[in-house]
């Protein structure tokens, strides 16, 4: 860590010397303090004030040359050092001050802030809860809502923004924050006046919050119960903000469906496929939320929709979603087996999982019905062979046996898993491993869910396994959706 070289005592009392006889007003206050270190902070406090951040700088350090116990004097000095940037300087003088007083709030505000400059996330977040802890401020509430709106922990972050706005109500930038929050929480009235109340308090809003602010109005009249209406008033409302109707409509298809909002979603999304009544995409999607009873998801969906998707397909699953589920079943799977002469990625996507796969196989392919899946997967370079196919065909007519069967997020688009659980078994050499996961329904065997994917229950998946010895099962958050996570289980069976 960073020292901080503080002068020599002779040196400040030469310094001292010399401003005594040179700043009539700094002798007065050495005399009115009775000692010179007060003055020196008294000295700094105005060059600060002032913007000479260099001078002030030097005032408190040759006040701590004079009295280097002083808590108050270290905290100054961190204060200055944040104003400066120089983060490293700010940790190792606050880093002394709270030894010297390891209750102050106002020294783990500053250690948080440059934590987070620094991008230490959980002591960030440590130094940030100990100063609301002894003394809540509106300063301290508004970092931490940051920090975990970064984090994407959304329900946390807008907590702690409201807690700031109470403490501190004109704080333009909280309810800038607050408003972009109230948005992905659906919670659209607020969002509308959140944004508005930053607008009022001097904030210019950048276009991006203008029409997420439109959004919202588009979306709440939709809730009310006037799709229609919505639609039509759209671009006279969003003006020179205005985007393609269809992203709206197309968005407000999946706020709507995922806030539970299914009949005036299924408007919308008649609405939609009226537009492109061949297009598998919405039809599939509108089935889903009008609740069609289905045991899969037709290939000519999954061929679409994930050709559309490809490009984009790893910065919304993995920094949007935060889905991580690749690299937590490899994971588990090493737990059991670490090393497999042919692995197969089924489903394999972007081939976001063929890292972890290619340090546990000798061999990997990959397989998925999503041309422009393939396309991104090969860029990555793991895999031996990349095969276009629907999985159960695939499983079913391959000559290959594989000794572990990896399908990460594949078997959420199967209703009935008994046809790809059995195809699996027909191609796993005996005693090899099937490695999956599912997202969990509480109820059913299985049901299709207005995301247009299907949640199992785990005695369901129990019971249509036969062929396998369930080796492990782990419950874990699999992803967020709208902004919450989403339950799901990780599954190792073994080939009886």
């Amino acid at each position: 860590m960073t020292q901080i070289q503080l002068p020599a005592p002779a040196a400040t009392l030469a310094l001292v010397s010399n401003l005594q006889a040179n700043l009539r007003d700094f002798g007065r206050m050495v005399d009115r303090h009775g000692h010179p270190a007060p003055a020196l902070r008294q000295l700094g406090l105005v060059h600060w004030e002032n913007g000479r951040l260099d001078k002030a700088a030097q005032a408190f350090s040759a006040a701590l040359s004079l009295m280097p116990d002083d808590a108050a004097l270290w905290r100054d000095l961190a204060g200055v050092y944040t104003a400066m940037g120089q983060t490293d300087q700010v940790l190792a003088a606050i880093f002394r001050a709270l030894e010297l007083d390891p209750d102050n709030a106002q020294s783990w505000l500053i250690l948080a802030g440059a934590a987070d400059q620094q991008n230490n996330v959980n002591a960030a977040e440590a130094g940030y809860r100990r100063a609301i802890a002894l003394h809540p401020t509106a300063a301290a509430y508004f970092g931490l809502g940051l920090l975990l709106f970064r984090q994407k922990r959304y329900d946390s972050a807008l907590a702690a923004m409201e807690a700031s706005i109470r403490l501190e109500p004109a704080n333009a930038s909280a309810h800038y924050a607050l408003g972009h929050l109230h948005f992905i929480a659906f919670e659209f009235a607020k969002c509308i006046a959140s944004f508005d109340n930053a607008a009022r308090l001097g904030l210019t809003l950048d276009q991006q919050s203008r029409q997420k602010q439109v959004r919202a109005a588009t979306f709440q009249v939709m809730i009310e119960g006037n799709v229609q209406e919505a639609l039509r008033l759209y671009p006279e409302i969003a003006g020179a903000d205005c985007e393609d109707l269809d992203h709206i409509t197309r968005d407000a298809f999946s706020v709507l469906s995922a806030m539970g909002h299914l009949e005036t979603a299924a408007e919308v999304g008649r609405i939609r496929l009226a537009e492109m009544p061949d297009d598998p995409v919405r039809q599939y999607l509108l089935d889903a939320v009008t609740g069609r009873a289905l045991t899969a998801a037709p290939t000519d969906y999954i061929e679409r929709y994930f050709d559309q998707f490809a490009p984009q397909f790893d910065s919304k699953l993995v920094e949007t979603l935060q889905y991580r589920g690749f690299s937590q079943i490899a994971k588990l799977v090493s737990r059991h087996q670490n090393h497999f002469t042919c692995a197969l990625d089924l489903g394999c996507g972007t081939g976001l999982a063929s890292g972890d796969l290619a340090q546990l196989a000798q061999n990997l392919v990959g397989v998925d019905i999503s041309s422009g899946m393939l396309a991104e997967a090969e860029k990555r370079g793991d895999y031996a062979e990349l095969v276009r196919s629907e999985a159960v065909a695939y499983l079913q007519t391959t000559p290959q046996r594989f000794d572990l069967i990896f399908a990460a997020d594949s078997l959420i688009y199967f209703g009935d898993l008994g046809p790809v659980v059995r195809a699996a078994a027909f191609a796993l050499t005996p005693g090899g491993l099937f490695a999956l996961s599912i997202e969990v329904s509480d109820s059913d065997a299985y049901k299709l869910l207005p995301s247009g994917r299907f949640a199992h229950s785990p005695e369901y998946l129990k019971a249509t396994a036969t062929d396998f010895a369930i080796l492990e099962c782990v419950e874990s958050d699999i992803r967020l959706e709208a902004g919450r996570p989403v339950k799901g289980l990780y599954v190792v069976m073994k080939r009886r």
